[in-house]
């Protein structure tokens, strides 16, 4: 194969003036080696597969002998020619290969709800502590094997967290808790014997500690109106105080809101209304607080790239947030309190009026934008468009980057800047939040306090993990051994329950009957999907009866047998006389239930007065030289509770595409200073906690700032989990009773080490054609069809009729943010298999859908771009010409379709696929699935075997669903009738999938009327089924363009790994 050299296309084309162009666009790049064209990267192209069992001189893509470092599944050529032999000899009996024997189970005593391969839907809940959403669970025979949104509830609609759709896999964790149980440990608890108990035996001792007295209760937000009764009865009856704590806790926001208004409560932000938008270290997008619900919004205010919103993000982490953001400025964790000080400084010398106490706490902020490293002009730019559009923008600061010294009054400052330009009561609604977010961090140092001194006899921890979470400077392992009993209640023998006396273990949430309240006056009902797999028993019935058994408490907490009894006991008298309007209970209970949620958000109420003197209380504590920590959590992982769910742990970060690990990111500058490479171990010190983990250079990230993601580093997650990455979590500081996760002085040094990160950023490479587009506003402006190169193409092909549907997918790259929840659903949807570490290095990951990300411009401020890339279902499908068993089909509707039972793996089809979307199943993953994690599978989708290649169907079994459905109803089938899993759970709407042959469908107009739209590597004449809009950046700017045509931005090539 010819190497890659700058004038191939010339000597293309004078070698056949007939020959498509092959043209490198270097605009966008994927990687340090992609920007440097690097020797590695040519040699990665030309390879074309990242590993073979074929590539005798690759010793690193077998199993290695541990002793010697040899490969021990190598296959020599010898063993090549046998292969290609046998295949050659099974081409013509495709049809025939023998496949594992699969038996059909009759269904006896059938419900009269149940059919036969008929799935049925209900609606639920699910709460992950900070953010709630409204569910549609599929379940079929009796199993939940499918999570979406619930298109009725008005936070979500029909979009749903990567989260929420992989706690299914969480049910079925083979490692779930199965029984209660009791440790036995020794006089200073140094050991311990775990032992299975009885519920009678536990329920006894239990009962017999609680009437000590002394009690406390441990929890995590409950976002349940009837849970927090259960909680509250439960306190009555034993005097115990009720103590809530969550490691990503947002008590720094409804502090704040304390001081500046009066009521200490989240609010709610509506991204939908604001035309400017600053976040100051905010990832509203990836992980703070509703990241779902933000998506949606922040999405319809950018879907008319003629009046789309503008967002502006100070960015200490290159977070999901300031990926999307228009103009991005590179800060420090110190630096957040300035930037928003700062702010209100410009636009008092623009004319907003500002007290006198306040000018004196302004008068250090003028000119600080010199400090912060930003222009002048670019910095008062950002404050004159939040005057224009004062009442109409949004200035938002929070999570775990932000919890400095300075977090308190960081929230007072930029409640203040929101009250300044009118936008409290228009942007932000204190009566539309969650008025169940109440944990806090200094709850926890009280009751760590308590436990010191031995004032708390028995504890009861309830789905919260402190000894996993809390950093050892904190002291709580070593206060918990002063109290008497420990009673942990959850599903996992986790690092707390390993810990606890005795572990009364819970229900999972779809084995629960519940409800909810995520947003002021929104109720839904939380119904279970399954009966209790084990021995299990909720957190609510264990606390009645244990009231029961003591003879004490309210009368509701011992009269009902079950919480579901006591559940509909408290709507009935509670809640349906405030909601039902006259309607009888059981048609009000049964609607809730089939609905799925009861009210609405609210949108209309009166701005709130602001305490100037909160205001003239700023006094800055955060000032550091040199290196800063800034923790933050993933989008994927969180605070690590999912830490044992594989769908989690593969589906790459949005933004570093690395998986299975935590990292310290730092910028190449500093990488440069410390000489560090990729994947170097280094030694992060704060104060007296060291921790060492490897690092990743990361583009855009300031120079003085190092980022660690936490959530990893777990030792009793299971074994998907256990070992995964690094426990950041240590080095978070108690100072004066507050905990700091930001802006502390850091110490980093290399340590010599080196350990391999893997990223999936590098596979599947398309060769830096025209793949991803971008343009700006002013671009838009001059043409709606800025920097997209349009191709002349000719082809020998006939071209295929379709007479009746043909079906298409339109993706807009203005609206997809990157959040990978299409991943998961389509892994949930189609039973994909996770690979592991391992395998992903040698780029064999299976997933059908993938994010590409791309960096745009210099390295130390590069803009990012996401691009959902899937099989394109081409008409002129390079794939299906090569096949020599024909496993790969066109069909009548214009699907590139996969029979699975003729395939013999030559992958032939992967070589030609332009777009390297298809998958080889190089183990029989199925087989390994243990049970029962089986139970999770979709039955309408085929669990393929080894040898066998996949892809994307466009959820074939979806669209028969939809054409069944609308037959049976006789009528015609209506777009928006069939929806894919990715374009159900994608929260920004960006995927639209329907019928090309109807001109009214979403997806022809965009094909057809759409300006932005565009092929992916149009110029091979393919005819993909999909089209990409162009990605918009509202920043005022005009794109160079270069001498081809091509966008450009200019760059600088830097040392350095993979990205």
């Amino acid at each position: 194969m010819q190497k890659y050299n700058e004038n191939q296309n010339d000597t293309a084309e004078q070698k056949n003036p007939n020959h498509p162009i092959i043209e490198r666009d270097r605009t966008y790049w994927r990687s340090f080696d992609d920007l440097n064209n690097t020797e590695e990267f040519q040699k990665s192209l030309q390879t074309e597969f990242m590993s073979s069992p074929l590539r005798e001189e690759s010793a690193s893509e077998g199993d290695f002998d541990n002793d010697n470092g040899s490969s021990t599944d190598k296959w020599a050529r010898r063993e090549f020619l046998k292969l290609m032999g046998a295949s050659i000899a099974l081409t013509t009996g495709a049809g025939c290969i023998r496949r594992p024997v699969q038996k059909i189970v009759p269904y006896t005593k059938q419900p009269e709800e149940v059919t036969l391969g008929v799935p049925n839907w209900y609606t639920s809940t699910y709460f992950d502590g900070t953010e709630g959403f409204g569910l549609l669970i599929k379940s079929r025979e009796g199993r939940p094997i499918h999570i979406q949104g619930n298109p009725s509830y008005p936070l979500n609609k029909s979009a749903v967290s990567s989260r929420a759709q992989a706690s299914l896999l969480s049910l079925y964790d083979p490692e779930r808790l199965k029984n209660p149980y009791r440790n036995l440990f020794n006089e200073k608890k140094t050991n311990k014997e775990t032992v299975q108990t009885s519920w009678e035996d536990l329920d006894k001792k239990v009962v017999v500690a609680l009437q000590k007295g002394s009690v406390h209760v441990l929890t995590g937000n409950i976002s349940s109106p009837a849970t927090n009764a259960v909680v509250s009865d439960f306190c009555k009856a034993f005097n115990a105080t009720h103590t809530v704590w969550e490691p990503l806790a947002t008590d720094d926001i409804s502090e704040g809101q304390k001081r500046s208004y009066g009521e200490a409560l989240v609010p709610q932000y509506r991204f939908d209304q604001a035309k400017t938008i600053v976040s100051i270290d905010a990832d509203f997008l990836g992980t703070w607080l509703t990241p779902v619900a933000f998506t949606r919004q922040f999405a319809a205010g950018r879907k008319n790239p003629a009046k789309m919103s503008r967002m502006y993000s100070f960015d200490s982490t290159y977070s999901l947030t300031g990926s999307n953001a228009d103009i991005r400025f590179r800060i420090k964790p110190s630096q957040q309190l300035d930037v928003v000080m700062g702010l209100i400084q410009e636009l008092s010398l623009m004319g907003k009026s500002v007290p006198e106490s306040v000018k004196e706490v302004l008068a250090p902020y003028k000119g600080i934008s010199e400090k912060l490293g930003i222009s002048a002009e670019a910095f008062k730019k950002v404050a004159s468009d939040l005057l224009k559009t004062a009442g109409e923008s949004l200035v938002v600061a929070g999570g775990l980057q932000t919890r400095t010294e300075d977090s308190l009054q960081l929230q007072v400052a930029v409640n203040y800047l929101n009250s300044m330009l009118g936008n409290e009561g228009q942007t932000i609604s204190a009566a539309g939040g969650n008025p169940n977010l109440r944990a806090g961090y200094g709850s926890l140092i009280e009751l760590i306090a308590k436990m010191q001194k031995g004032s708390v006899k028995t504890l009861i921890i309830y789905r919260s993990n402190p000894l996993y979470a809390v950093a050892t400077d904190f002291g709580f392992a070593k206060a918990l051994k002063n109290v008497e009993t420990v009673i942990y209640v959850g599903d996992k023998m986790d690092e707390t329950a390993s810990f606890a006396h005795w572990v009364a273990v819970d229900n999972h949430a779809l084995e629960t009957w519940n409800d909810s309240e995520f947003s002021k006056g929104v109720y839904a009902l939380h119904q279970p999907l399954i009966r209790s797999m084990y021995d299990t028993r909720s957190f609510q019935l264990s606390l009645m009866t244990w009231a029961y058994l003591a003879n004490q408490g309210p009368k509701r907490l011992t009269t009902y047998e079950t919480f579901y009894d006591y559940l509909r006991a408290f709507w009935k008298e509670e809640m349906a006389p405030k909601l039902a309007r006259g309607q009888d209970f059981e048609d009000f209970w049964n609607d809730l239930l089939q609905k799925g949620v009861h009210g609405d958000v609210s949108t209309s109420v009166a701005a709130r007065s602001f305490k100037t003197e909160a205001m003239s209380a700023i006094r800055k504590k955060t000032a550091t030289t040199g290196y800063e920590l800034a923790l933050y959590s993933k989008v994927q992982i969180g605070d690590g509770t999912l830490a044992n769910n594989g769908w989690l742990q593969e589906i790459p970060d949005p933004v570093t595409k690395i998986v299975w690990d935590n990292y310290a990111s730092v910028s190449i500058k500093t990488a440069e200073a410390l000489k560090l490479k990729e994947g170097d171990i280094v030694e992060v010190s704060v104060g007296t906690q060291k921790l060492e983990v490897p690092a990743h250079i990361q583009p855009g990230l300031h120079d003085e700032v190092v980022a660690i993601a936490v959530g990893y580093g777990r030792t009793h997650a299971g074994k998907v989990g256990n070992g995964v990455g690094k426990n950041a979590f240590a080095l978070v500081m108690n100072k004066n009773s507050e905990a700091l996760f930001a802006g502390l002085p850091v110490q980093i040094k290399k340590t010599g080490a080196r350990y391999t990160l893997v990223t999936t950023q590098g596979h599947d490479s398309m060769e830096g054609r025209q793949l991803v587009v971008q343009a700006t506003n002013k671009d838009y402006q001059a043409s709606q069809g800025a920097n997209i190169k349009r191709h002349h193409t000719w082809s020998i092909w006939s071209g295929h009729q379709y007479n009746g549907h043909k079906w298409g997918m339109a993706i807009d790259l203005n609206s997809c943010t990157g959040c990978s929840a299409c991943m998961t659903a389509c892994q949930s949807e189609n039973n994909i298999h996770v690979v592991g570490k391992k395998y992903v290095m040698q780029g064999r990951e299976m997933n059908w859908i993938r994010i590409d990300r791309y960096y745009v411009g210099a390295v130390e401020n590069a803009e990012t771009v996401f691009q959902p890339i899937m099989c394109q279902h081409c008409d002129n499908a390079p794939c299906e010409t090569v096949c020599p068993v024909a496993a790969t089909v066109h069909s009548s509707e214009g699907l590139n379709e996969m029979v699975y039972n003729r395939c013999v793996g030559t992958r032939y089809c992967a070589n030609n696929c332009p777009y390297k979307v298809r998958r080889f199943n190089w183990f029989n993953y199925a087989k390994l699935i243990e049970k029962p994690m089986h139970m999770a599978l979709n039955p309408e989708v085929t669990v393929r075997p080894r040898g066998v290649m996949e892809k994307c169907t466009f959820c074939v079994q979806r669209i028969k669903d939809g054409k069944n459905k609308a037959k049976t109803e006789n009528r015609p089938l209506k777009d928006g009738d069939i929806k894919t899993a990715c374009e159900t759970a994608c929260p920004a709407e960006a995927i639209s999938f329907g019928d090309l042959n109807d001109e009214n469908s979403r997806v022809a107009k965009a094909f057809k009327a759409e300006e932005r739209s565009y092929a992916l590597l149009e110029e091979w004449y393919a005819k993909p089924s999909v089209r990409y809009m162009s990605k918009i950046r509202n920043n005022d700017k005009i794109t160079e363009k270069k001498a081809d045509g091509h966008a450009f931005q200019s760059q600088s090539a830097v040392e350095g790994s993979q990205v």
